[in-house]
């Protein structure tokens, strides 16, 4: 199989194989919608579209591509050959059963990230290939990320095999990581803190860290005077509302995204901060999905 051929594979075959099943099937069958296979959320923001006569899919908030990209980053591989001799085994070989309802638990699935990642090493960010996605692809001043981004070294335990990541450090001592294909965590989960330069009366607050890494880029600083928050999932904005009011800052500016959960948590801060001013920014990025999407379409 070569990466023509695999491009014009079925992707809801491979998210049935998989164990994913759609919640909508629209356009006269050339949409498919899931709830995502990268993160556990209410609603669906993942979907394939066949167009141009090969199938493709994007996930809101999150990235999207070809059927090569899905494996690359749906089975943590750092290759395309990798991905290639998957789909060959997925498509060919009796050991890869379907199974639906549920994700499929032979050799070839992958568990869930927290499981099967292992922190290998932690270093200074160095390998080109992180640093070109993020100046390349992402915009990202060079100039902001050495102060709050590590290189992770980390090992998937089932395959034994090594990968490298970019990662930020949260407040547990775990990383959320992430490179050009793959976006997960090591570690505990849960949100990161930065101390400001200033009197820490007020405090930034973004969902991801690539949001607060285009807010430094935007505006042309490297530390902020106000404290930092990233709540890296929505799910932590209750322990996020929890922290603001222990330590009692003024004033909290929110950059949510431009979508429904983005609205949903700025209005949880406007109406569970009473004794803190919150003052959404997402008119910085009106227009745009989120900080990053801004940046990478507008510079």
């Amino acid at each position: 199989m070569n990466t023509e051929q695999a491009k014009k594979i079925s992707l809801p075959e491979i998210m049935s194989r998989l164990g994913y099943e759609p919640i909508s099937i629209k356009k006269g069958g050339n949409e498919y919608w899931y709830q995502s296979p990268f993160r556990t959320e209410q609603e669906a923001s993942f979907h394939t579209s066949y167009l141009g006569g090969k199938w493709i899919w994007n996930d809101f908030g999150d990235m999207g591509g070809t059927v090569i990209d899905f494996i690359l980053r749906h089975e943590n591989l750092s290759n395309v050959s990798d991905a290639l001799q998957f789909l060959d085994r997925m498509l060919y070989s009796k050991k890869f059963e379907k199974t639906k309802g549920a994700r499929s638990q032979n050799l070839f699935s992958s568990q869930k990230p927290n499981s099967t990642l292992e922190l290998v090493e932690v270093v200074r960010l160095s390998n080109k290939a992180l640093l070109g996605y993020l100046a390349g692809e992402r915009k990202i001043s060079l100039d902001v990320v050495f102060p709050y981004l590590s290189e992770i070294h980390y090992k998937n335990t089932e395959s034994g095999k090594t990968y490298f990541a970019f990662g930020i450090q949260n407040k547990s001592d775990g990383f959320e990581i992430r490179n050009r294909y793959f976006k997960s965590s090591i570690g505990k989960k849960d949100f990161s803190f930065f101390k400001g330069a200033g009197d820490n009366t007020s405090v930034l607050v973004f969902e991801g860290f690539l949001d607060f890494l285009s807010y430094l880029t935007h505006q042309i600083i490297t530390l902020p005077q106000e404290d930092v928050i990233i709540l890296n999932s929505a799910s932590y904005k209750n322990p996020v509302l929890d922290f603001i009011k222990a330590h009692g800052y003024q004033t909290a500016f929110t950059f949510f995204d431009n979508d429904k959960t983005g609205e949903q948590i700025t209005d949880q801060f406007l109406s569970d901060l009473a004794a803190t001013q919150v003052k959404p920014m997402n008119h910085l990025y009106a227009g745009f999905k989120d900080y990053n999407d801004f940046l990478t379409h507008r510079f």
